[in-house]
């Protein structure tokens, strides 16, 4: 936050020297000067990328509007005597809306700009590493492995939208709204965004595209306030009994550290950088407040999204909160049957070693696979047969518990070590 509040000085001292002079297109570059510059010390070296301005094109001729900041990879098209270029929408990492006062019409302005990027979206093949990324946001969300494209209509309402959303986020730049100033805190923030949604609500009469958990931005911030998309992509949000999936969280953590982290997911998927090397095994992790979920509906003809939100009570306190992460707690015929698994074997519900599993624990089957499954660790496919939903599965024993846990990107390592 240094170099941002050093450059706001500067702004605010060539103010206070020229009051009557300054033109509101001026503050708004320099605002946006700041913004690049932020972002020139984010993105890794070595990688083609660049920080640049201009519009955004796909195959089919489409243009954006003009774009104040975004995160490109090569080189695009210069507009002639401009310091502005055309970047075709496939080698767009993130795209950045700067405002300095970020309020209702900022608000509705940025999020109308980051839905028509959404309509442009060119569908495409994903990369091998793109896959992964999209696999482990669908796994972590759904709680089940990535169907076959070709197989994706034989599966519920929920898991079909959430599938298309998540295909396309994989593939689609980080929408970003850059506030400086605007709404003064984390709940008037949220107040603001769900007044906005309020106001274009849906009637079977009159539907209004251009709402939903895919158009939603990545984040918006302002201030040390941060609504974010809970995607996977890193921050989960699973689907909940009723099928609604908290697709929108907020924040009052330092805003600019989740968007890095926005950032540095996509680029560590993209281009195959081990997670430890950019984020560590860090085991103190940033909560974030419930806001928005979303469930899927349809209605005669009509596809859309049903939204339901969380209203923070006025007393709450908001300050940023952290907590430790830790490995799924385990009763020992859970921990026989991971363990099992995680060695490489095969389990059939209907094999007479997950009957005698399930005897074992003393409760039926689906209370037992549902438990495993809202732990994220295991799934039952169309034949029964069990499989894990991590890649790198760890058990281990610590006294008289027993934990399973992810391993690849260190944390279960790191765990195991810190309680010894």
């Amino acid at each position: 936050m240094k170099l941002k509040e050093e450059e706001e000085k500067k702004i605010n001292t060539y103010s206070e020297k020229y009051p009557n002079t300054i033109h509101s297109t001026i503050i708004g570059d320099m605002y946006e000067g700041i913004a690049k510059k932020l972002l020139d010390n984010t993105i890794f070296k070595g990688l083609d990328l660049r920080i640049s301005s201009g519009q955004i094109t796909n195959k089919d001729g489409e243009f954006s509007k003009e774009v104040d900041c975004m995160i490109v990879e090569g080189e695009g098209d210069p507009i002639p005597n401009t310091d502005k270029y055309i970047y075709d929408i496939s080698n767009v990492i993130a795209v950045i809306e700067v405002k300095k006062n970020l309020n209702k019409d900022d608000l509705l302005d940025s999020y109308f700009k980051m839905a028509k990027l959404s309509e442009m979206f060119d569908p495409r093949d994903m990369s091998e590493n793109e896959f992964r990324l999209f696999r482990d946001a669908f796994r972590s969300t759904v709680g089940m492995e990535v169907p076959e494209h070709k197989h994706i209509s034989n599966h519920n309402l929920e898991i079909q939208m959430i599938y298309h959303t998540l295909l396309i986020e994989t593939l689609m730049p980080l929408r970003i709204v850059f506030g400086f100033y605007g709404y003064s805190s984390m709940k008037s923030l949220r107040k603001g965004f769900i007044n906005f949604l309020q106001d274009h609500v849906s009637t079977e009469s009159n539907p209004i595209k251009g709402f939903s958990p895919g158009t939603f931005p990545n984040q918006i911030f302002t201030r040390s306030s941060s609504l974010i998309k809970a995607n996977g992509m890193p921050y989960v949000s699973p689907l909940d009994e009723n099928g609604f999936w908290e697709a929108y969280t907020s924040s009052s953590h330092n805003p600019l550290l989740h968007f890095l982290e926005l950032l540095w997911t996509k680029l560590s998927y993209k281009h195959g950088i081990s997670s430890l090397d950019i984020f560590g095994d860090e085991l103190t992790m940033e909560a974030v407040f419930r806001f928005i979920g979303a469930k899927p509906i349809r209605k005669n003809e009509n596809i859309g999204w049903e939204f339901r939100y969380v209203e923070l009570p006025n007393d709450l306190d908001t300050s940023p909160v952290f907590y430790q992460w830790e490995p799924q707690e385990l009763s020992w015929s859970e921990y026989l049957l991971i363990t099992w698994l995680c060695n490489g074997e095969s389990m059939n519900t209907e094999s007479d070693i997950f009957l005698d599993v399930l005897q074992k624990d003393g409760s039926d089957e689906d209370s037992f696979l549902e438990k495993l499954n809202k732990k994220n660790l295991v799934y039952k496919d169309e034949e029964n047969n069990l499989q894990l939903l991590t890649d790198e599965c760890v058990t281990v024993i610590k006294g008289d518990k027993f934990y399973a846990g992810e391993n690849k990107d260190g944390k279960m390592s790191k765990w195991v070590l810190n309680k010894d």
